[in-house]
């Protein structure tokens, strides 16, 4: 049994193709997996406490956006270190996003607190 030429065009065609989709199609990535269910949240009694935030009178004077969100940092370090579980500092970012419209979370890039709006515009830092 042999195959005629238009069959081997065809499987030739047909593998060229199938490699080229191998090679270029989107690859997982494994930051995309960290929110997975498998991965295993670390006892909150555990954790290391963060340093709170501090800002003086005459800052929250000159700059009010820069109080609310620091009103919103300072609460969520103070749950974070009272050993709050993860998902009650999920609440307490949808509280503060509700009433201060800005939330909590932690950069990826250096692993630090910030404070953004609810447009992703980050606020302030915490250092």
């Amino acid at each position: 049994m042999t195959l005629s030429d238009n069959a081997k065009k065809a499987l030739f065609y047909f593998g060229t193709a199938f490699l080229l989709f191998w090679l270029v199609k989107p690859k997982t990535r494994k930051s995309l997996e960290i929110g997975k269910n498998d991965v295993k949240e670390p006892d909150p009694k555990e954790r290391e406490k963060i340093k709170a935030p501090t800002m003086n009178a005459k800052d929250a004077k000159a700059n009010p956006i820069a109080a609310k969100a620091f009103t919103a940092l300072k609460a969520y370090v103070d749950a974070y270190n009272a050993g709050e579980p993860q998902d009650k500092l999920d609440e307490l970012n949808e509280i503060t996003g509700k009433e201060l419209g800005m939330q909590v979370y932690r950069r990826r890039s250096d692993n630090k607190l910030a404070v953004k709006d609810l447009n992703g515009k980050d606020i302030i830092v915490n250092n």
